[in-house]
């Protein structure tokens, strides 16, 4: 089986062999897992790489783990994240390509967290690409892994995190083992 992990930073964090494709790669031996992260990269950039990054490849399963540039960049509007978003996951049915779509965001209670990474002005953006993800997720019958990094909350605590945003290879252990989860379901 071929898994691709399409992402943003956060599929290249972690440094040599702690990404969480290489725990994916290391608890699934005879499965292929191919990492096509990209520094910075949007739901735009995914969508206008997935012929040659995803497609081209001819996956069984697909890992989009990409929002979290958008949602810095604050400079598209949820329609469009969500066109990009069904976009992916459009072709990849027409492909035959089983989808999991991994998440910074999901059920979070910002305001209550110990030391969210971004400030209340923007929980509602943060909450609004939860509820795209959610709804495109359940329409299009992909496996959803809400917040990625629940386990390794908050954002710099020690020993999980390379820096305020990234997780290094403890944490990617953490976010490797949520998405194994949602991998053995479409599997």
């Amino acid at each position: 089986m071929t898994i691709v992990c399409l992402g943003d930073s956060l599929t290249l964090c972690g440094g040599p062999d702690g990404r969480y494709s290489d725990w994916l790669a290391e608890w699934l031996p005879k499965d292929t897992i191919i990492n096509k992260g990209l520094e910075g990269d949007t739901l735009s950039g995914g969508k206008g790489r997935f012929q040659r990054d995803v497609l081209d490849l001819h996956p069984d399963i697909v890992i989009i783990a990409l929002g979290a540039a958008d949602f810095w960049q604050a400079k598209r509007e949820i329609p469009q994240l969500w066109a990009d978003l069904e976009d992916m996951l459009s072709r990849a049915g027409a492909a035959g390509i089983r989808v999991v779509v991994a998440s910074t965001f999901g059920e979070r209670d910002y305001a209550g967290e110990e030391r969210p990474e971004f400030g209340p002005e923007r929980f509602d953006f943060a909450h609004s690409i939860a509820k795209m993800e959610k709804q495109l997720t359940s329409e299009y019958n992909c496996a959803y892994v809400p917040n990625m990094q629940a386990d390794i909350k908050p954002n710099g605590r020690v020993p999980y995190w390379q820096d305020h945003l990234h997780p290094n290879e403890i944490g990617n252990e953490f976010v490797a083992k949520r998405i194994l989860e949602a991998i053995k379901i479409v599997k």
